[in-house]
């Protein structure tokens, strides 16, 4: 409720906006990096993923702004061996990386959605909903610093 919604090119570099729901065509066929604005308390960020994610292993990486953190124990949900699997983020990590497969598999594609929601200055916590068909079975997250 009261998010602004903005349709957003992809390219190698995005900042997301504060209170958007941000619809993003990343394929895989380019890297993408996607920075958010300064986890401020209140503030909440929403990625959408606008396309299919088969169009190459080029990754999709989510930067927090300068010394803004992953909540510790975020937990994400990936794929590992055709398996579902998760990835939980460690104390000072700084980056969410999605790695797809060439395939059309990919566990995040048409429609999967991560939110970022600020609690306290400074630290971000994660919320998602992947794409859920059945032949989702490839395509990794994980956390990194």
């Amino acid at each position: 409720t009261g998010l602004s919604v903005s349709d957003v090119a992809t390219a190698s570099s995005l900042t997301l906006a504060a209170d958007t729901i941000s619809v993003i065509d990343y394929t895989g066929a380019a890297a993408a990096a996607c920075t958010l604005p300064a986890a401020t308390q209140g503030t909440v960020v929403v990625y959408v993923q606008a396309k299919d994610t088969t169009g190459g292993t080029a990754t999709l990486t989510f930067d927090a702004a300068g010394s803004d953190v992953w909540a510790t124990g975020s937990v994400i949900e990936s794929r590992g061996s055709s398996e579902v699997t998760f990835d939980t983020s460690a104390a000072g990590e700084t980056q969410l990386v999605f790695t797809p497969a060439n395939a059309a598999t990919n566990l995040f594609t048409t429609g999967s959605m991560i939110a970022f929601i600020c609690y306290e200055k400074g630290t971000w916590h994660i919320a998602s909903k992947m794409g859920g068909a059945a032949d989702a079975t490839t395509g990794a997250f994980a956390f990194a610093s």
